[in-house]
């Protein structure tokens, strides 16, 4: 097998980590979402702590499954994380950390330079723009407002549901089956971890599709677009999870969202 998992308790303090480093993106989604539940009349009467609460509920539970699910597979796939590892009375190699930082923030970037080149090509068959539309100052406000959300929710709290919480069970899964049915190895094989990268990549582009459907009328171009785009990205960060660790994935996640949000403010000073 891989390296020794962390005790019970040890692996309890690990999730409680995870669990609360998450629960800031989950924070950040649940107030970006009040004013949208304070619209619907039923709940307009609530108070702004109560709606908070509620926008959060799901996302809250998603995450504490998802904490649960990578805390008893990812240490025994060879899937690291640090804060996990630090948390767990592990050693965290903060250096490899800080070494991976220009990686993950180059990665990042140019993940979205290829996704915005992607949506030009796709643009004609979705009727979408290649960039978000914010020359109205309503528009304008509405992007800035989404930046905590799309780098704490995005950053963080996504790549503990996908990658840890989806890639890190399914890589442990299939490599349990390999071992029970073939020969046994100390590690996942890279071709059941490149299986699982993808498997969590496309469910993070599906992911996608529910809150896409709530503006457009979702049509075949449109979800070959969007699951498309995001499985691109999100095998990059899996294969960030598994050659450096969650938080290489984390950093390039929120860089994906600097530079979005980085494009489309220039685009409306300078247009």
């Amino acid at each position: 097998m891989s390296d020794e998992p962390p005790t019970w308790r040890a692996a309890v303090r690990g999730a409680v980590a995870l669990l609360v480093l998450g629960l800031v993106g989950v924070a950040a989604v649940a107030v970006y979402s009040v004013p949208a539940l304070r619209a619907i009349p039923e709940l307009a009467v609530l108070s702004y702590p109560t709606l908070v609460l509620i926008a959060a509920a799901n996302s809250t539970v998603l995450l504490a499954v998802s904490v649960i699910l990578g805390t008893v597979t990812a240490p025994r796939s060879g899937l690291h994380s640090h804060v996990f590892a630090w948390a767990s009375g592990g050693a965290p190699d903060w250096d490899a950390l800080r070494r991976s930082l220009p990686l993950a923030v180059g990665l990042g970037a140019l993940l979205f330079v290829l996704v915005a080149v992607l949506d030009v090509v796709f643009a004609p068959f979705t009727g979408l723009e290649s960039v978000e539309p914010v020359g109205e100052a309503a528009a304008f406000e509405a992007l800035i407002a989404s930046v905590p959300m799309r780098l704490l929710y995005g950053g963080i709290t996504e790549e503990i549901l996908l990658r840890w919480g989806v890639m890190a069970p399914i890589a442990f899964v299939l490599w349990w089956l390999r071992n029970r049915i073939g020969g046994r190895t100390e590690t996942p094989p890279a071709a059941i971890l490149w299986v699982a990268i993808v498997a969590s990549a496309v469910a993070f582009g599906v992911g996608h599709l529910p809150a896409l459907a709530s503006t457009f009328d979702l049509t075949t171009a449109l979800v070959v677009r969007t699951v498309l785009l995001n499985a691109m990205v999100g095998v990059a960060l899996g294969w960030l999870f598994w050659r450096r660790s969650l938080e290489t994935a984390m950093v390039a996640h929120a860089a994906f969202h600097v530079a979005l949000v980085g494009v489309s403010v220039v685009g409306t000073l300078l247009f």
